[in-house]
């Protein structure tokens, strides 16, 4: 017997909003654990493998591609000193201080807003798993810098993968998808727009001040936006919350 309040059945490839709840129980902490490890730890020692396998085919087979260094060479070309203090404000927002800062006040502000736990972690959980697969691959591979001058000092890490923009398409993608829930379209709209633009403005500066080639910056947006995805994925309730925005006026539930 069909329950008086129970939601009608959708068309196919319909979403009824009603459905695309979050579970009607926060998850257990243990259920969070658990689903990270099968869903994004391991995962991503398979993500860390075919990253240095990536790099390792750019700095031997292919000779380092050699062809990159020419569109650095353009890039430190159109410096200027608008455009030095510019993208030094993109690039330093991913420092390791601030990235670790803005992931914990993001982390805290989704929390804030809506009263989940396990979605007040999706922020900082994207930036820790991008760091945990970053760090020994750039340190395996070694990849050295551009041959321009570096307007950073140049960090411990090696070039190969740019730390900087996979850490900023991480924690942006993941406040992206986060956002699909703000009710009003406007204000979804603007944060959405700027969650999407930012990233790619941290990884134009990395070019344009001399720290990465071209193929350490498009490994990071994978890597960034993998790790966003996968997260998302592996918290469970997180996918579903992130699936609809709400209708204006209502607050998430």
């Amino acid at each position: 017997m069909t329950r008086p309040d129970a939601a009608p059945p959708s068309p196919a490839g319909h979403v009824d909003p009603r459905r695309a709840t979050a579970p009607a129980r926060d998850p257990r902490v243990s259920e969070v654990a658990a689903s990270l490890v099968r869903r994004a730890v391991l995962p991503g020692g398979l993500a860390a493998i075919l990253l240095w396998v990536v790099g390792w085919t750019i700095m031997n087979p292919w000779g380092g591609l050699r062809a990159e260094n020419g569109i650095n060479v353009w890039f430190a070309s159109l410096r200027t000193p608008t455009g030095d203090a510019l993208t030094h404000v993109w690039s330093t927002s991913t420092d390791t201080f601030f990235a670790i800062g803005l992931g914990v006040f993001f982390s805290l502000l989704v929390w804030a807003f809506t009263r989940r736990w396990w979605l007040g972690i999706l922020p900082i959980g994207a930036i820790t798993l991008e760091s945990s697969i970053f760090v020994p691959v750039t340190n395996i591979l070694g990849r050295p810098r551009p041959l321009v001058e570096h307007l950073d000092a140049a960090p411990p890490t090696s070039s190969y993968p740019s730390g900087h923009t996979a850490a900023a398409f991480a924690l942006y993608v993941t406040l992206f998808l986060l956002a699909r829930r703000i009710p009003q379209r406007w204000l979804r709209t603007l944060v959405q727009v700027l969650c999407a633009i930012w990233p790619c403005l941290v990884a134009i500066a990395r070019l344009y001040r001399g720290m990465h080639h071209v193929s350490d910056v498009l490994m990071g947006m994978v890597l960034g936006v993998w790790c966003a995805f996968v997260v998302v994925r592996a918290v469970p309730g997180a996918r579903e919350f992130t699936r609809r925005a709400l209708p204006a006026g209502r607050a998430p539930t």
